[in-house]
């Protein structure tokens, strides 16, 4: 259903409460916020540290919801799932990188087109200011260059406005511009990953790459327009998911860490999946 926001913006999705998954959302974002927030006071944090951090872990639980979403617009479950082991990192104190995962976000749809009608000026701004912040805040410089193959993909299936085919190089010079002068040219921050995650992260790269060939004609419709989404749209935005992931290697283990958000969308698409078709076998 379209929105008014949507005059403005085709990758905007708001949370309507007349949706019951939406509704949920609304209620558990606040339950969050104070569930972490006393957690981290309890555990040693300061009341301005806890309450920084849980405020922070809220918008990182409802991005890696969102994110969710759309890796399996067919399956509630996985956005949920993803919320809930977003949520759980931030209680064992790991701090979310939330300008790449909102960057991603933007760029997933782009892609996916589950709103329905092509990215706006404001969109494209807004894509690359945030994929500009992401690699100066949280020195994530592979984002604007994932940005620019996100506005490519689209690009290729539908030919885009001369503003959008700016952004293209722009995002790309900016990335390839802050890996220079950031000095990671020789990508020592791999040395510092740790075995242990490097073997959960192929293990759930493998699965996952698996999964999105075998993804089935998408029942979701497009917010907007109302027919059902393109299928090979949608698996190209879980394939850019997927390499959100992979690309957070490149920041070592802090910019693994800083991007569990990404991966708890990528776990959840197994299990959300994997509890949608054992319901199916037994209904």
């Amino acid at each position: 259903m379209s929105h008014p926001v949507h005059k403005y913006s085709s990758l905007a999705r708001p949370v309507e409460p007349q949706y019951p998954s939406n509704l949920a959302v609304i209620i558990l974002l606040p339950v969050i916020a104070v569930s972490l927030f006393l957690w981290l006071a309890l555990t040693g944090a300061d009341m301005v540290d806890a309450g920084t951090a849980a405020l922070l872990g809220m918008l990182g639980a409802f991005l890696s919801w969102a994110l969710g979403r759309e890796m399996d617009p067919d399956h509630n479950a996985t956005a949920f799932i993803a919320m809930a082991l977003t949520v759980l990192a931030v209680a064992l104190g790991y701090s979310l990188d939330l300008l790449s995962l909102a960057a991603l976000l933007f760029a997933v749809r782009v892609i996916s087109r589950t709103v329905g009608p092509p990215a706006k000026i404001g969109d494209l701004v807004a894509l690359v200011l945030l994929s500009l912040g992401a690699a100066i805040v949280d020195n994530a410089w592979w984002i604007p260059l994932l940005g620019a193959l996100a506005l490519v993909i689209d690009e290729v299936f539908e030919r885009g406005t001369l503003i959008q085919r700016l952004a293209i190089p722009a995002l790309a010079a900016t990335g390839i511009i802050i890996f220079i002068s950031g000095g990671y040219g020789g990508f020592e921050a791999l040395g510092t990953l740790i075995r242990g995650w490097v073997v959960a992260v192929v293990v759930i790269t493998i699965l996952v790459a698996i999964n999105i060939p075998n993804t089935e004609d998408i029942r979701s419709n497009m917010d907007v327009l109302g027919s059902p989404c393109d299928r090979r749209r949608v698996q190209l935005g879980m394939a850019m998911i997927l390499f959100g992931g992979l690309a957070s290697l490149l920041g070592g283990q802090a910019g693994l860490t800083g991007a569990l958000g990404i991966w708890a969308v990528l776990a959840a698409s197994l299990a959300g999946r994997n509890i949608t078709l054992q319901k199916s076998e037994t209904a």
